[in-house]
């Protein structure tokens, strides 16, 4: 298994002996723990992953995918000062994703062009409301 491949080599370079992990990519976004001697998900995305939603954010942007377009957002995120209230989707120990990712991709443009915003505004509206979406999630699945 290619996911729980990743988790092994991070438990034996840093020793956890039952870790809870984050697993995200463009592709996958779990929870996932070691509970009864079997690697376990706790909870994921129950539509896109959230890679998927940033690289999808960055071509309405028409960020670069030059080194990735989840760094080119995280570097405009940086400059951004005013935070955009965004659709906020957990469901227990799970996340969805293409309610934000829908929202943000209709009401982009208007925003911009009314200059009721920057783009570097709704990259740091959409990574701090992502990336908290994730953290509640993790949070959850260590106190369980």
């Amino acid at each position: 298994n290619h996911c729980v491949a990743h988790i092994e080599m991070g438990r034996v370079v840093t020793g956890a002996d039952d870790p809870v992990v984050l697993y995200v990519s463009g592709g996958n976004t779990q929870v996932i723990a070691y509970s009864e001697g079997r690697y376990r998900i706790f909870g994921e995305t129950i539509d896109i992953a959230v890679g998927n939603c940033l690289d999808r954010f960055a071509r309405v942007l028409k960020l670069s995918n030059d080194p990735s377009p989840g760094y080119n957002i995280e570097q405009l995120a940086k400059k951004g000062e005013n935070f955009i209230d965004l659709p906020y989707a957990v469901k227990g120990m799970d996340v969805s994703f293409s309610g934000i990712l829908s929202y943000i991709e209709t009401t982009a443009e208007e925003k911009l062009k009314n200059n009721e915003c920057t783009p570097a505004d709704l990259c740091y509206s959409l990574q701090e409301t992502v990336f908290a979406m994730l953290v509640e999630i993790t949070e959850r699945a260590m106190a369980h």
